[in-house]
């Protein structure tokens, strides 16, 4: 099997070079990715706290009126919840290549000069991303990708789903408040396995940025 830094210029400084400007690039890659997923989630947390405060006014005037301003406010809050869900899922994602990237970059700084290893990050032996997050403490479970901003998104929209549903029932039946209430708990647990769910298949298929490596099997 032909080594991977074989072919290689002749002078290693020029690839050196192109390495660490690579490193350079996609360092700056991830600041981008993660300053848009920071500023999309601000957003939308803005505007389901002014939401809130608004309704909560609304609330103080009638039943009629906290409830139409509800049924309407709740659907918008859901429709920016889920862009701004799918919007930093997508950069989410792109981070991570871009890790990846760096992650095989390192490996080519210890492999070219093992005398610096004792100065330089510890590099992930394989491209799995799985395990470059472990170098970071992350856990290599379900649970872990829920802790993100995308997960809490994913829980903020479910309630604002199920605040949908409890409100148009509300709405449509005079009566007690647990017809809405438990209509609305329905809905939150449905859509959070939903977002779980989807999270979770768009992280399994994403592409490998690599074209001369087999691809790792995905982590389910």
């Amino acid at each position: 099997m032909k080594h991977p830094y074989e072919s290689l210029p002749e002078n290693p400084q020029a690839a050196v070079t192109i390495m660490t400007t690579e490193h350079f690039n996609l360092q700056t890659a991830r600041s981008a990715t993660i300053s848009e997923s920071n500023g999309r989630t601000s957003i939308f947390l803005g505007a389901v706290s002014a939401g809130l405060v608004a309704l909560a006014f609304a609330g103080q005037t009638s039943r009629s009126t906290l409830l139409t301003f509800g049924l309407v406010l709740f659907p918008v809050l859901s429709f920016l919840g889920l862009v701004t869900f799918e919007r930093v899922l997508q950069s989410s994602i792109e981070d991570t290549l871009y890790l990846q990237r760096i992650n095989r970059i390192r490996r080519f700084y210890h492999e070219a000069a093992p005398g610096l290893n004792g100065y330089l990050g510890v590099a992930a032996p394989t491209d799995d991303i799985a395990a470059v997050l472990a170098l970071d403490g992350y856990l290599r479970s379900r649970w872990q990708v829920a802790l993100s901003a995308v997960g809490m998104i994913g829980v903020i929209n479910s309630v604002l789903l199920g605040a949908v549903g409890g409100f148009a029932v509300a709405a449509i039946a005079s009566g007690p408040l647990w017809p809405s209430i438990l209509v609305a708990a329905v809905v939150f647990a449905i859509a959070m396995v939903l977002h779980q769910r989807y999270q979770l298949h768009a992280r399994s298929r994403k592409p490998f940025p690599f074209a001369d490596a087999p691809r790792p099997e995905p982590v389910v």
